[in-house]
Order: structure tokens, then sequence, then C-alpha cells
């Protein structure tokens, strides 16, 4: 009989980065100082992290240090997907060395060694970066809404150094020792309210790898969620959250730090899915958090939303116009700078809202939800459900004869039909999205491919009608020898796209057609699901 494997040891922590302005008052935080009845401990903690010259190591997602802790040197290996919700969740090897250099003895796994060693890896590791921090600690006894947990709270100051570059590093590891997830998120939740923090999903190896190269951050879209046929609701609904979780999380620094139009848009996309996600699989949660995290993210799109639709106006309705007519006519300009003010302090208020600690309680309560389905902690309906495939046939099947239903009409109607018809759209295609791995991938990628093209046009529609209401926002205000000017030149924006809608209106019916010939990819006949 062949000896079973041990599992490998993890660990689960969850970073929050504050500014040392706060510092003092997170040591003297009643919920951190009253739930230990052991004083905090300071250490001086220097730690040396090794990869080859081209990062081998991060690319695989691999961290190797070696930490010295008074006059002993600790070495320690992580390696995994790194964090999910907001946790970061990794294998982690650890032994102490004798000098500076890593112990390959000191891994004994034989499939992480086989990676170390292929192709002459570990010879190549040199010493990459440095952190020098000093960390204060102490183990807090927490009890939440979902169970007791035992969290190590460490406070980390000091500085990352890479070549001639340093970052400074202030951040709390909430690191789980006893217990479930659900409680980090919970204790985070709590400090938040009295010391501002934002969740850091960048560790310390991916800090000093932008110190190394650095370079401006790029707006991500999202990635349709992998579910696994037969898998229970809980686990597609976890999926298909954490995919949504990832792509608020990706684009947090491309609005923060940079005026690129993607991030906000991406961020109000991935809102979207989220709320669609929520409010498919209510009845399957908390059903309070549920609501709660809802509301909070219909407030962070609207706080993006006047950025997004600047954008909208001037790369999609005014530069074209600009383009065909040439650039030379001072209104437009005139009109453009206007429109671009009004762009500029739509990012202010989207930086204000994504810096704030509001936005960190949306996304802490929405890992909090994540873990508790994770970790069996919703509702026991659970139990009695069917497959993943079952309610997924369930819920398209429903949204698809809705939007069926509406579009015979809409197509007809007023641009507020076809705005309403679009919207339905949208939700109809997110749950494409969500559940396009449990089916026929083909067939899925035809019908998202038609639903996408009809949402498009539908799109133009709606941002005409948007851009109406802009101009008239611009225009009417404007006073003085410039004002017919700027009124003649809302005209030929409204005029041209005017006569671009006549022709987009054939297209939509086109674009229709072709959505229904695409047909269903997912059963018709369907058990209902609760």
């Amino acid at each position: 009989m062949s000896k079973k494997t041990e599992p490998l040891p993890t660990e689960s922590e969850l970073r929050l980065a504050l500014s040392d302005k706060w510092v003092n008052r997170l040591k003297r935080l009643p919920i951190l100082v009253k739930s230990t009845s052991e004083r905090a401990k300071t250490t001086h903690l220097k730690s040396t992290y090794f990869d080859t010259p081209d990062k081998e190591l991060a690319a695989a997602g691999i961290n190797l240090r070696i930490r010295e802790i008074g006059r002993r040197k600790l070495q320690t290996l992580k390696i995994g997907s790194g964090w999910q919700a907001g946790i970061t969740e990794r294998i982690e090897l650890e032994g102490w060395v004798n000098d500076d250099q890593p112990a390959l003895e000191l891994i004994h796994a034989p499939e992480i060694r086989d990676l170390l060693t292929r192709n002459g890896l570990w010879e190549r590791l040199q010493p990459a970066f440095v952190t020098d921090f000093r960390r204060n600690s102490r183990i807090v006894s927490y009890s939440g809404r979902f169970g007791d947990a035992l969290i190590s709270a460490d406070l980390d100051i000091g500085e990352i150094r890479s070549g001639t570059r340093k970052a400074p590093i202030c951040e709390l590891e909430l690191e789980l020792k006893t217990g479930t997830p659900t409680a980090l998120f919970e204790l985070a939740h709590a400090i938040n309210d009295d010391v501002p923090v934002r969740i850091e999903y960048r560790g310390k190896a991916m800090r000093a790898g932008e110190l190394q190269v650095p370079s401006e951050p790029k707006p991500t879209k999202g990635r349709r969620p992998a579910l696994a046929r037969g898998s229970r609701i809980n686990e597609s609904a976890v999926a298909i959250l954490k995919a949504c979780q990832t792509q608020i999380a990706a684009n947090e620094f491309p609005i923060l730090e940079s005026m690129a139009p993607e991030g906000p848009h991406q961020m109000r996309v991935a809102v979207r899915r989220l709320r669609a996600a929520l409010g498919m699989f209510r009845a399957f949660g908390d059903m309070e958090l549920i609501d709660r995290i809802r509301a909070e993210g219909k407030w962070l799109a609207g706080s993006l939303g006047e950025a997004r639709e600047w954008d909208v106006y001037i790369s999609d309705l005014h530069d074209p116009v600009e383009l065909a007519l040439g650039t030379d006519i001072p209104a437009l300009k005139d009109l453009r700078a206007l429109a671009q003010a009004r762009q500029e302090a739509g990012y202010r208020d989207a930086r204000a809202a994504v810096a704030s600690s509001r936005f960190t309680s949306f996304q802490l309560e929405l890992g909090l939800l994540i873990e508790s389905l994770s970790h069996g902690r919703g509702k026991t309906v659970f139990d009695h459900l069917a497959r993943s495939e079952e309610f997924a046939a369930t819920k398209l099947e429903k949204r698809y004869r809705k939007v069926c239903k509406m579009g015979r009409t809409a197509l007809l109607g007023d641009t507020i039909a076809k705005h309403e018809l679009r919207l339905e759209m949208k939700k109809m295609r997110y749950a494409a999205e969500f559940f396009a791995s449990l089916f026929d991938p083909r067939k899925a990628k035809t019908f998202s491919r038609t639903a996408a093209r009809l949402q498009d046009l539908l799109g133009y529609a709606n941002d005409y009608a948007v851009c109406i209401r802009q101009l008239e926002s611009l225009v009417v205000p404007a006073t003085g020898a410039d004002a017919p000017d700027l009124l003649k030149a809302s005209g030929m924006i409204i005029g041209w796209h005017g006569a671009e809608m006549a022709r987009a209106d054939h297209e939509i019916e086109d674009a229709w057609n072709r959505f229904l010939d695409a047909g269903r990819f997912w059963p018709k006949k369907s058990r209902s699901a609760a």
C-alpha cells in the first residue's frame, strides 16, 4: 500500500495598507488591544529575496527569501496562485539556514524541487531585492458571525529596496492561525471602521518588481469563470463572484494612478456583472449581506459614471465629428475643452470613491460573502440543489425569454424602449458568460458574439441620447460672444450622429435576427431551480 502524502503547509492572510499617520491609532485600537492577553512584540526583520535575472520565480508565482531574525536566518518559500477574494492562500515551506544562500535540501516536496531545479534554475538564483522593516505583532482572538478564530495581526513599517530605488512599507498583515477566513474579513471590516485601510493585493515581491521596471497600471478585462460540470451551485457561485471581484481589484490602480479610459469602464462592467450575479444567487447566501453589497455596488458604479460618460462622449461622439469635419473649427475645439474639464472632474470623483474607506468596506464585504459560501456558511438549501447546469439553464432560459419578448416591440419603439432592451441584453450576456463553460463552448461563443454585436449597436443609440443631454449641459450655461458658436458646434455633432443613427437602425434589425438565429446554447427544457 502506498504511503499517503501529507498536505503541504499553507498560509491564509489578508494584507491591509494604511497611511503612516494612522499607525499610532491602529496600535491602540481596542478591537486589537483588548482581544489578546499578551502585549504586542516588536521585531526587526530584514529579508533578501532571490530570483533569476529573468524573474522566473516571480513568473511562476514563487517567492524565495532568507529572513534575518536576530542572529538566526530563516528560509521561506511561498508558492501558489496568490490572492483569492482578497486573501493570499499559498503553500509555505520554511527552515533555518546557516548562511546567506538558499538551501535546496530544505525543500522536501518532490514536485517543487523538480520545478526549482529544471533547466538549471536553482544555480541561476541571485539576490533580487530587500525588505527591511519593524514588525509589531499580536495574536488576536476574534469572534465573528461565522465562527471564532485566532489571527496574527502584524503591523510592518519600513521599506522595500531594489537597486537604488526604494518604496515605503506600511501595512497590516492579518494571518489566520485557526478558524475560517471569514474572520479575516470581519476583523478587517471592524478595523476599517476606525482606521482607513485598503486591501493590498500587491505583495512585497510584486511591489519590488514594480520598482525594478516602473510602468503605468493597465486596465483589465474580466475573465469567464471556468465552472466544473456537475458542480454544486455554491461552487459555481464562488467562482463567478471571484471573477467579478478580481476584475474590480485589477482596475483599482488604473483608476487611482492614470487617466486610462478603460479603467472606470472595466470597473463599471465588473460591478454590473457582480450585481447581476448577486441577483441570481441571492436566495443562497446571507440576503442582508448580499443586498448591502448590491447597494454599495450601485453607489460605486454611479461614482464612476461621470468619468465614463465623458470618456464616451469625447472618444466615440466628439472625435469622429472632428475627424470628419476637420480639427480647425474653433467652436468644436472649445466644446472639446469644456468636455475635457467635465471629464477631469469625473475622474477626480472616481479616484475619490476608489480611494475611500467605503470602497474598502465594499470589497471586504464581498470577500466575506465569497468566503462564507466557500466554507459552507451560506444557506443549507445548497445541500438539496441540483447541478449547476440545471440551475444555469433555468436562469438563462428566463433571461432569454424576457429578451425575446421585449425585442419584438422595442426595435419598433423609441429610444427608451431600446435602452430598456439594452439593459436586459446586458443581464442576458453576463449570465451567458458566467455559465458558458458548462455547455457547448462553440455554441456559447456564437451566442455571445451575436449578443455583443446587438448590445454594441443598442449602446450607440443610448450614447447618442446621452450625448444630447451632455451637450445641453455644456452649451446652456455658456454666455458671451462664443455662445452662438458653441450652440452651432453642438448642432454639428447632433446632426452628424443623427445621420449615423439612421444607418445604425438598419444594422440593429440585422443584428437582432442574427442573435435569434444563434439560438440557445443550453437545453431548453430544464427543471426549476429554487
